[in-house]
C-alpha cells in the first residue's frame, strides 16, 4: 500500500476522532447545564432505577476507599518492618539501669526544657526509665556511650 493512502486512512481517522470528541463535549455541555432534579429525572424516564444506581455507587466507591486504606496500611506495614531490621536491639546496647537513671537526671538538671511525668505521681518504673533512655538516645538528648556521639 502506498504511503499516500496510509496517510489518508489516518487523516480520516483522526477526523473521526476529533468529530467524537465534539460530541462527547456537546453531550457534556447538555448534561452540565442540567440541574440534579432534571437529570435524575431524566434516568428515571428512561428507566434507571437512580436509588440502585446510588447504592451500587457508594457500594462501588466504600470497596475502592477499603482497598486504598488497606494498600496504605500494607505500605506502613512493611515500612515498620524495615525500619525494625534496620533497628539495633536496644537492650543490649544500653548501660545499667543505674548509669541510666543517673545520666537521665543529669540532663534533666542541665536541660530545664526537658521534664519527665510519673505515671502514680511519685515514680518512675523501670522500664519507663528504659523507654525514657530510648527516647533521649534517639532525640540525641543523651549521647550513647558505645561510640555514636558523647556529651554526657
Amino acid at each position: 500500500m502506498s504511503s499516500f493512502a496510509e496517510g489518508g486512512k489516518n487523516d480520516a481517522f483522526k477526523n473521526i476522532h476529533a468529530k467524537i470528541g465534539r460530541i462527547a463535549e456537546a453531550f457534556e455541555a447538555d448534561v452540565d447545564a442540567l440541574t440534579d432534579e432534571q437529570i435524575i429525572t431524566e434516568a428515571k424516564e428512561d428507566g434507571v432505577d437512580t436509588a440502585s444506581l446510588a447504592r451500587d455507587f457508594r457500594s462501588n466507591a466504600m470497596a475502592l476507599v477499603a482497598e486504598a486504606k488497606r494498600q496504605k496500611l500494607a505500605l506502613a506495614r512493611q515500612r515498620l518492618a524495615e525500619s525494625q531490621k534496620n533497628r539495633p536491639d536496644r537492650s543490649t546496647a544500653r548501660p545499667a539501669l543505674e548509669t541510666i537513671k543517673r545520666r537521665i537526671q543529669q540532663v534533666l538538671a542541665i536541660n530545664p526544657g526537658l521534664a519527665v511525668a510519673f505515671r502514680d505521681g511519685r515514680s518512675i518504673s523501670d522500664d519507663d526509665w528504659l523507654s525514657l533512655w530510648d527516647d533521649f538516645v534517639e532525640t540525641g538528648a543523651i549521647k550513647d556511650q558505645d561510640g555514636l556521639n558523647r556529651s554526657l
